[in-house]
């Protein structure tokens, strides 16, 4: 009898659990109280160098290769007060040349990077992702973008000529 009893209440526990997540992923209004959306995190690396060690407010995003992108991260949520600008902290490590011509990364020592990074605004209604793009004269931009399709519309330098995936 103990048994059923405690995976009922472990049932009841978890339910409470994803309720309570799937309102944080709606967003909006609830019980008068604005309630921020999850956004997933993606990186566009535009330099010649492995971007790795991505963080937004640190929350682990991975690494960028040259002249590419990153994967995919969950687990941000994105600003409450969408009237206002908000910035968030990005750190980053500069690493490995990558050799167009050859098609590999020649060894480079990792240069730690951090920055206040404003989020460019204004803020879609519904935001799903937050993309930070790493330019090649070092800064960094974040933009919040909804639709999870938009994510490769979003880049805006394309990779050199010659460049292998």
């Amino acid at each position: 009898m103990s048994g059923r009893w405690i995976a009922a209440v472990a049932l009841m526990v978890g339910l409470m659990f994803l309720g309570g997540c799937a309102a944080m992923a709606k967003g909006g209004e609830k019980g008068g109280k604005l309630v921020s959306e999850g956004v997933s995190l993606f990186a566009f690396n535009y330099t010649g160098r492995y971007i790795g060690d991505i963080r937004v407010n640190g929350m682990w995003l991975g690494g960028a290769g040259a002249h590419s992108n990153s994967g995919s991260a969950a687990g941000l949520l994105a600003p409450r007060d969408r009237s206002k600008r908000h910035s968030v902290k990005v750190t980053w490590v500069v690493a490995d040349v990558y050799d167009i011509s050859t098609n590999k990364y020649q060894r480079r020592p990792d240069e730690p990077h951090e920055a206040m990074v404003e989020l460019a605004f204004p803020y879609p209604e519904h935001p799903s992702e937050l993309i930070l793009h790493f330019f090649p004269d070092g800064h960094v931009e974040a933009e919040l973008i909804q639709g999870m399709a938009n994510v490769w519309k979003a880049r805006r330098i394309q990779p050199p000529e010659g460049y292998k995936r």
